[in-house]
């Protein structure tokens, strides 16, 4: 079995556009750690509920679906819109498209910018074998 999210995971990681902006310690998933230097940019990858089954043949699940919202934050605006897109193209790549709602957002609390989107994906046919 594959974790899904584990997979966005080590593709952010790798992507050398989000490289050039985030420090590898600076992705996360569920929550942030609690030594994360919120100086920095970081990203936090969030599932929006478990993976659903989809598509049926008879009463056999042939496709899961995945639902993630992936959170940037960073001090300057620029820098946080150049990590969304980038995450946006790499999901775009695995085969996820983006949702309505998120957020776009400067918080006057933590001196950041803010920018949540969402993305869902269904898998294959046949290609169910994932958490």
């Amino acid at each position: 079995m594959n974790l899904m999210i584990m997979e966005i995971y080590e593709a952010l990681k790798v992507n050398p556009s989000i490289t050039a902006l985030v420090d590898e310690t600076q992705i996360n998933m569920y929550e942030s750690e609690e030594d994360l230097d919120t100086s920095k940019p970081f990203i936090l990858i969030v599932p929006l509920g478990p993976s659903t089954n989809s598509y049926f043949g008879g009463d056999t699940p042939l496709s899961k679906q995945f639902t993630y919202q992936v959170n940037v934050e960073a001090i300057d605006l620029i820098t946080t819109k150049e990590i969304s897109h980038a995450i946006q193209k790499e999901l775009w790549e695995m085969g996820y498209g983006q949702l309505s709602g998120g957020l776009d957002e400067y918080f006057k609390e933590t001196k950041r910018f803010v920018e949540a989107k969402r993305y869902r994906k269904n898998t294959k046919l046949n290609d169910v074998a994932y958490y």
